[in-house]
């Protein structure tokens, strides 16, 4: 059979366009690289490129198997895993937070109403999750550095005056927007790879500009704000460290890059409000410092002191009738409080599970973007779910943006569930996406396959 014939009869039984090109052009490599041993070992090239094509076995049964392997995966098992959460985390929210509602302690957002939004705001982020869960993740090795141009764009147009409500001065409201730049920076880097200290320094520069946005145009929320700038610094210094933009002394530009981290939050600590100074003198030495500035710190600290390890307390004690913005802010401390530690212990252990495997299934990614926008989405969830803990502790300055499945609000429910859906985007299209665009002279490109009684393995030097 001739080698185009052979290759239209196998690549016909791949279904997906991506991996039929993918495979077709290895499988060509390989026959060829298979026939010119035959032709140095002294037999004629055309007999020789036949038996390197009778070697490969039947088209359709090899076919069939590389199908099998090099197709969407189905992520049902993180699917059921995040629906169940999701169903979990709203039934906490009532019993805990909204049965509690509608007194005059409360006030008037903490309504059934408020729930019923809620209910919403988490059927919208799994909708959000289920479209880019089937959206191939890999479009932002190409169109990143376009993305995150429209993205600061558009929220720097929005932040414009007269076109968003503004509170207290500011567009704080909006601060876990900035959620959805670490993936769109994770491409960005992809896109520089091969360029060289100009491309490290132009992923300063978008670095930058994502500071801008956050501290100059949003403004508030300065929590998320230094998480999300954290983050993306592991993703530079992650990138040097894999020799993306090809420079000599990775070391230096590192070390650069821990500086202009450093820099950056000593700036923001040398610009904290008075109120901000006074929170962190409360944290930091609670018995000699003004309480009125740490009211809300004591209180969590006292409840959270205060509480058994089974069982909650009288409902008017808990942080729902003593602390403003609970079911933003204090979700886990009334859930502790309802319920006694053990119970929200049980809580926090299966999201701490849910996020480890989240970082296992990132970490076993073939793929260098996958591991970095994964490990990017991954990296803020942790982050943010952390501070929101020390936070309830009373421990914590400035409040988190959230917790996943706790917390209220519209922005950061679609926000989480948008990080998952890339993320599950990710583990669906591993086995479809291998690495493109700069490669060094002589590096070699390996593909392997276990395809029934066919152990096909073919490694090829690039260049």
């Amino acid at each position: 059979m001739e080698m185009h014939e052979y290759l239209d009869a196998l690549s016909g039984q791949i279904r997906s366009g991506r991996a039929r090109q993918a495979v077709r052009e290895e499988l060509e490599a390989h026959i060829r690289d298979q026939a010119q041993t035959y032709v140095d070992s002294g037999m004629e090239e055309q007999e020789a490129l036949e038996q390197a094509v009778r070697q490969m076995g039947d088209p359709v049964e090899v076919g069939i198997d590389m199908d099998r392997i090099h197709r969407p995966r189905n992520g049902w098992k993180f699917l059921g895993v995040i629906a169940a959460l999701s169903a979990a985390g709203l039934l906490a929210q009532y019993i805990c937070i909204y049965r509690y509602g509608g007194s005059e302690l409360t006030g008037n957002s903490i309504t059934i109403q408020a729930f019923y939004r809620q209910c919403a705001y988490t059927l919208m982020g799994l909708a959000v999750m289920a479209g880019l869960y089937f959206c191939d993740y890999s479009l932002l090795s190409r169109y990143a550095k376009a993305a995150g141009a429209l993205f600061i764009a558009a929220v720097a147009i929005v932040c414009m005056p007269g076109l968003a409500p503004v509170v207290a001065g500011a567009h704080s409201y909006m601060k876990v927007i900035m959620y959805v730049f670490i993936p769109l920076y994770g491409g960005i880097l992809y896109c520089y790879r091969g360029s060289g200290i100009r491309g490290y320094v132009c992923a300063l520069l978008w670095l930058g500009a994502a500071a801008w946005l956050a501290l100059c145009r949003i403004r508030g929320g300065i929590s998320v704000t230094i998480d999300v700038l954290f983050v993306c610094s592991l993703l530079l210094i992650m990138s040097l460290y894999r020799n993306w933009y090809g420079i000599r002394y990775r070391a230096l530009p590192a070390a650069a890059t821990c500086g202009l981290a450093a820099c950056l939050g000593a700036g923001v600590a040398l610009n904290l409000s008075d109120y901000q100074l006074r929170r962190l003198e409360v944290i930091l030495n609670p018995q000699s410092a003004d309480r009125a500035y740490g009211y809300q710190t004591g209180v969590a600290r006292e409840i959270a002191g205060r509480l058994e390890l089974v069982g909650g307390q009288m409902p008017e004690r808990t942080p729902i009738h003593r602390l403003p913005g609970v079911q933003y802010d204090y979700a886990l401390l009334q859930t502790a409080s309802v319920w006694g530690w053990l119970a929200a212990g049980v809580l926090l252990a299966i999201l701490a599970l849910f996020l480890v495997s989240l970082f296992i299934m990132v970490k076993r990614q073939k793929n260098q973007l996958g591991q970095m926008v994964g490990f990017g989405c991954a990296a803020i969830l942790a982050l943010e779910s952390a501070r929101y803990l020390l936070y309830n502790l009373g421990l914590g300055l400035m409040p988190a943006a959230g917790i996943p499945f706790l917390t209220y609000g519209r922005l950061h429910t679609v926000a989480v569930y948008a990080l998952f859906g890339i993320l599950l985007s990710i583990y669906r299209y591993q086995d479809l996406i291998w690495e493109t665009g700069n490669r060094r002279k002589g590096s070699r490109r390996t593909m392997a396959w276990g395809v029934g009684k066919y152990r096909i393995r073919i490694e090829r030097a690039d260049g």
